[in-house]
């Protein structure tokens, strides 16, 4: 029965493509590494406050990223 239009054909089915996604998580994990170290080393080296906190938001940002986007992905 070829010609069922009830069938479920898996065959002709494509993966949605995600084209970038591994690369974008890489860099920011890349990222999340590199502010967070710069956070305690600039917290540590008593620099100004400023540049501590410029660290930690984009150290929050990071994480929050990765979190929406592995929300957003399910659980794969």
């Amino acid at each position: 029965m070829t010609n069922d239009p009830y069938r479920i054909d898996q065959r002709g089915a494509a993966a949605p493509e995600r084209h970038g996604i591994g690369a974008l998580r890489t860099a920011l994990w890349t990222v999340l590494v590199i502010s967070a170290a710069g956070n305690a080393a600039t917290s540590t080296a008593g620099l100004p406050i400023a540049v501590s906190l410029a660290f930690g938001v984009v150290t929050v940002l990071c994480v929050a990223w990765l979190i929406a986007d592995r929300f957003r992905r399910g659980r794969a």
